[in-house]
């Protein structure tokens, strides 16, 4: 069994730029606290982990729970109202839809989805291009803050229980490279934002993505 893991923002979905920008704001306004917005630099750059850190440097302990919960809500509250008021903004990445699709029909192949945005917003996403979140296996942010750990969480909802010969995760930032390796992920590198061995500007060119993984469509 080969298991291929997506992130979103960036791999399968055209939101990182209006993504980043609308998390700082949120944690400028909610918290007084104007972030790095390099999220290289942080230890777990998902949307739970960054929050963690920026809690640990800038607020009271015992005002965390309240915060977060404020910082949360505000935030999926504002990326509900962005993408609502700009139709068409989330876009798929070229190819993403025909590329799931393909790796879904694929008998030895699971898919599944592990991203470090929120369920709510990842959600958001993946229906604005076409995607299914009930016929996906998916973890978020919402399951927990360390990458690493919202990967073995996707992959353990996809197999269920099986093992897989061959892990791949699609990502486009560097923190997706380093938790591919982490977990002897073999990655693929979609963008331009990473630079790695395998890379794709987008998802389009399926034939040349299947040889990589070493699968076929069943119809050919």
């Amino acid at each position: 069994m080969h298991l291929v893991s997506f992130d979103i923002d960036g791999t399968l979905v055209a939101s990182a730029d209006f993504d980043g920008e609308l998390y700082a704001d949120t944690l400028r306004d909610v918290l007084g606290v104007d972030v790095d917005s390099d999220w290289s630099r942080y230890e777990n750059v998902t949307d739970s982990g960054i929050l963690e850190e920026v809690l640990r440097k800038h607020a009271p302990a015992d005002q965390w729970v309240r915060l977060a919960r404020e910082v949360h809500e505000t935030f999926v509250g504002r990326t509900t109202r962005h993408m609502a008021e700009n139709p068409g903004l989330v876009r798929e990445i070229p190819g993403a839809l025909e590329l799931v699709q393909a790796l879904r029909e694929i008998p030895e192949v699971r898919v599944c989805v592990a991203t470090g945005g929120w369920v709510e917003t990842a959600e958001l996403k993946i229906r604005a291009i076409g995607l299914d979140s009930n016929d996906l296996a998916v973890a978020t942010s919402s399951d927990a803050s360390r990458r690493t750990d919202i990967m073995r969480l996707a992959e353990s909802r996809a197999t269920r229980g099986a093992v897989a010969t061959r892990r791949t995760y699609f990502g486009d930032g560097v923190w997706d490279q380093k938790a591919a390796g982490e977990l002897d992920y073999d990655f693929v590198a979609v963008g331009d934002g990473v630079s790695h061995h395998v890379a794709f500007p987008n998802l389009q060119d399926i034939d040349a993505i299947l040889s990589h993984l070493g699968v076929w469509q069943v119809d050919r």
